[in-house]
């Protein structure tokens, strides 16, 4: 079950970008993830669902909780490991262990703690309602070997989170109503990234408004297309009333017309298709501002030089100079390097850095402290858009990011670069 609008929603992340980094935390997203979509499906009841809650603590400072439900019989405080291995421990210990038959051992923190600590500062905002703790680990390669005395918590692999959440929700004499519900998720919203705006020249708004325009567009189109429908329709109605007189010209007419309605309503339906196909296969390229591994990367890489000038009237080009500042790493165009191009009315183009055209000397394409501090991109054609006063954002993609050693050692591909922004 796929729910990753829903989850961005909540807390302002791109789970299939957290996928592709796959770093320690983005391992830890994904296992919200999976804990949020389970939820989502398993939950009886009324109940809400909130992520990553950064609460006042205890005694001073804040504390991140994972996931909370808010529930008719209470409050459930879920701290998410996406851990595989078997793990090793006691709910009074202060160390758990990550055991590998193939690597070392990991040693982490007791979540039931950290928990705890969560719980506690909960209780602080809600002294009058239960609130009650979960541990869940989301690997399906994991299996838990904890020794767990404390009858109000709960240690579980994901697979088994419903029937942990039936047996607390039948213990519970607690009933919350959905106004009491709605209070409680009220109250901690103000602690939630849940719908957090970012920028965009000097204007702050969600990533998807820049393409709403384009979205209203089509769905006007797609309210034309139902108006055409009726009214088709209607005609059709009235010649089966001209048929019933005996006209026979009328039902030559209606059976004329009534193809001619089909085939403009696939027409106009054929036509909104492949305009939604092709916007959503626009945005297959484009990032959501504030990437972490794309701002590291701008900020030791300078672009200059940057020239766009009318080609045709169906095409600009574009050339620019990309200079490394950095004495430990170095970058590299590879041969799927693209220009992604996106235009003030909301279309992304995008055009290949080598090919046919221009063919890629992988030596020629790096650039770093002592092999050559600079590059002059190769003369870009980009077709298909008449006017440079049109291009709104200019980036690179496809780069790789290397140590400046005797190997070349890459130390991250699939990067980009921001070349140009208006």
């Amino acid at each position: 079950m796929e729910l990753t609008e829903e989850y961005k929603q909540l807390t302002n992340i791109d789970i299939e970008e957290q996928r592709q980094i796959w770093d320690e935390r983005g391992k830890g997203f994904y296992g919200e993830y999976l804990l949020f979509c389970e939820l989502y499906k398993v939950v009886a009841g009324n109940c809400k669902i909130l992520m990553n809650l950064i609460i006042p603590a205890e005694f001073s400072g804040t504390t991140e909780i994972d996931l909370l439900l808010i529930h008719e019989t209470g409050l459930y405080v879920f701290e998410i490991r996406n851990y595989k291995g078997t793990i090793y421990g006691k709910d009074t210990d202060r160390i758990w262990t990550q055991y590998f038959r193939t690597s070392p051992n990991y040693k982490f923190k007791n979540p039931v703690e950290q928990n705890g600590y969560h719980i506690r500062a909960l209780k602080k905002l809600f002294s009058d309602i239960p609130i009650q703790s979960l541990i869940v680990f989301t690997s399906h390669e994991c299996n838990i070997k904890v020794n767990n005395s404390n009858q109000n918590i709960d240690i579980c692999l994901l697979q088994n989170v419903k029937s942990t959440l039936s047996n607390r929700f039948s213990k519970s004499d607690e009933k919350l109503s959905m106004d009491n519900i709605d209070e409680i998720f009220r109250k901690l919203l103000i602690y939630s990234p849940m719908q957090k705006k970012v920028s965009f020249n000097k204007n702050t708004a969600t990533f998807y408004s820049w393409i709403q325009p384009v979205i209203s567009k089509l769905e006007a189109e797609k309210s034309e297309l139902e108006r055409e429908k009726n009214r088709w329709a209607l005609l059709n109605e009235n010649l089966k009333k001209a048929k019933t007189k005996g006209i026979m010209v009328n039902i030559f007419i209606a059976v004329v017309c009534i193809v001619i309605s089909v085939f403009a309503i696939f027409a106009i339906r054929k036509e909104y298709d492949n305009d939604i196909a092709a916007l959503k296969q626009n945005f297959l390229h484009v990032d959501e501002i504030g990437n972490d591994y794309i701002d590291s990367l701008n900020s030791y890489v300078e672009i200059s030089n940057v020239s766009l000038s009318p080609l045709s009237d169906d095409a600009v080009s574009f050339t620019a100079r990309i200079a490394v500042k950095n004495d430990t790493y170095g970058i590299l165009l590879t041969e799927d390097s693209k220009y992604i191009v996106m235009t003030d009315s909301g279309k992304v183009f995008e055009y290949n850095v080598f090919g046919d055209h221009l063919p890629y000397q992988p030596i020629a394409n790096q650039i770093g402290k002592g092999i050559r501090e600079y590059n002059d991109l190769a003369e870009a054609q980009f077709f298909g858009i008449s006017n440079t006063d049109d291009i709104s954002y200019i980036k690179l993609t496809n780069v790789e990011m290397f140590k400046l050693d005797i190997r070349r050692t890459v130390v991250k591909d699939n990067l980009e670069i921001e070349l140009y922004l208006r």
